[in-house]
C-alpha cells in the first residue's frame, strides 16, 4: 500500500510495527536466496523519522533470528537513525520546546503547554490522553506556528501546490520558488510518478491500483497504538549485542527535533552505564561546522547536522554523506579542521 506495493490480501492493509518487522525479516531472507554472494557482507540498517520504530525493530527481529539460527546469520555491523520517533514523552513536548526556542510562539503559550500538559502517558491517537486544557493550548501553538512554515524544515520556503501543479500540467518546468532546495519536490515527485509514462517504464501499477503513487499511504490501517511503543529497550538491547548505535538528528527539524532525541540518547547512555567517551563538541565538514556530536561507551553516538530537515540529505546532501561514511566505515565525525581559523 506504499508507493506501487499492494496485496491481494485483504488483512495484508491491516498492520503495524511487527508485522512491518516480520514482512522486511522474511524479504531480507528471500533476497539472500536470491543475491547468497552478499551473505557475507556487513550489513547496516538505516532510516529517519518513524524508521526509529521500523529499523531497531527489525534489528531485534534479526537478532533473534541469529540466536535461533544453525545456519545463516545477518552481519550485523550498526544502526543509524535520524531524526526518529523514539519514545513520546520526550519527542512530543520537544517540539514545543523548538518552537518557544525559535521564536515561533510566545511565552505565554510556552508556558501554558508547559504548565498544562503532563506528557508521561501521551499516546499517538488523538486527543492523546492529555487535558483538553492542554490540548487547547498546543492547538495554539500549531496555530500561530501557521501553515505557512515548513515544520520539516522551519527555515526553509513554502511551496505553493497550485502554481507547481498547474505548471507541472502545462508541462512546463516548475519555477523556482526557494533558491538552493527545491521545496515544492514533493508535489512534482507525486505528480511525476503518476505519469502513465513514467509507471509503463518502472514497470509500475500494472495491476491498474484503485489509488495513485504517493510518498506515504492512506491505503492502510496502521496501528495507531504503535507509536507508543518506547523504543529505547530494543536499542539497549541492540547495544549489548555490541552493535553501534547512531541517532542523529537534522537541527532544523521541529517534528522529532533534536532536543528530545539528545535527552534521550543521554538517557540511554545512562541507563547503560556508559560513559563519555567523545565530548560534546563541533565535527566538521569542508572547513565548515557539520553539526555538534558525542559519543558514549564507544558504541552509542549522537549527532546533529548544522542546516539540516527532518529528512537530512534533502536539506544537507554534502554534510550527511559525510556523517553516513563515516558511519559505515566505523570512524568519528572529524572534530577539527586544517586550516586553522587562526593560521
Amino acid at each position: 500500500g506504499v508507493g506501487w506495493s499492494y496485496s491481494n490480501t485483504t488483512s495484508d492493509y491491516t498492520c503495524g510495527d511487527a508485522s512491518a518487522a516480520r514482512d522486511m525479516h522474511i524479504f531480507m531472507l528471500k533476497w539472500y536466496e536470491k543475491f547468497p554472494a552478499f551473505k557475507s557482507r556487513d550489513f547496516f540498517l538505516t532510516g529517519e523519522s518513524y524508521a526509529g520504530h521500523y529499523i531497531p525493530q527489525l534489528a531485534v527481529a534479526f537478532l533473534d533470528h541469529n540466536a535461533h539460527s544453525t545456519g545463516f546469520k545477518f552481519n550485523i555491523k550498526g544502526i543509524a537513525i535520524g531524526n526518529p520517533l523514539l519514545k513520546l514523552d520526550r519527542d512530543v513536548p520537544a517540539t514545543y520546546e523548538f518552537f518557544w526556542s525559535h521564536g515561533m510562539i510566545s511565552d505565554e503559550v510556552g508556558l501554558a503547554i508547559m504548565n498544562k500538559c503532563d506528557f508521561d502517558d501521551y499516546t499517538f491517537a488523538s486527543p492523546h490522553n492529555v487535558t483538553n486544557s492542554c490540548n487547547q493550548a498546543i492547538s495554539e501553538a500549531n496555530s500561530i506556528v501557521g501553515d505557512y512554515i515548513n515544520s520539516y524544515d522551519v527555515i526553509l520556503d513554502v511551496c505553493y501546490p497550485s502554481i507547481v501543479e498547474q505548471e507541472l500540467r502545462l508541462r512546463k518546468m516548475a519555477a523556482k520558488i526557494s533558491v538552493g532546495i527545491d521545496v515544492c519536490m514533493t508535489y512534482e515527485r507525486r505528480f511525476y510518478f503518476n505519469l502513465p509514462e513514467v509507471q509503463k517504464a518502472l514497470h509500475a501499477n500494472r495491476t491498474n491500483l484503485p489509488f495513485g503513487w504517493s510518498m506515504c499511504s492512506f491505503v492502510l490501517n496502521y496501528s495507531e497504538t504503535d507509536g507508543n511503543i518506547n523504543i529505547l529497550p530494543l536499542l539497549k538491547r541492540i547495544i549489548q549485542n555490541h552493535i553501534p548505535v547512531w541517532v542523529f538528528s537534522g537541527d532544523q527539524d521541529s517534528v522529532v527535533p533534536l532536543l528530545g532525541s539528545r535527552t534521550l540518547v543521554r538517557e540511554l547512555a545512562h541507563d547503560l552505564h556508559f560513559k563519555i567517551t567523545v565530548p560534546y563538541n563541533a565535527w566538521f565538514h569542508k572547513g565548515q561546522v557539520g553539526g555538534w556530536v558525542t559519543e558514549y561507551g564507544n558504541l552509542l553516538t549522537f549527532a546533529t547536522v548544522r542546516g539540516a530537515a527532518h529528512m537530512v540529505p534533502y536539506a544537507q546532501p554534502s554534510r550527511a554523506l559525510h556523517l553516513f561514511s563515516s558511519f559505515v566505515r566505523g570512524r568519528r565525525l572529524p572534530n577539527a579542521t586544517r586550516p586553522s581559523i587562526y593560521d
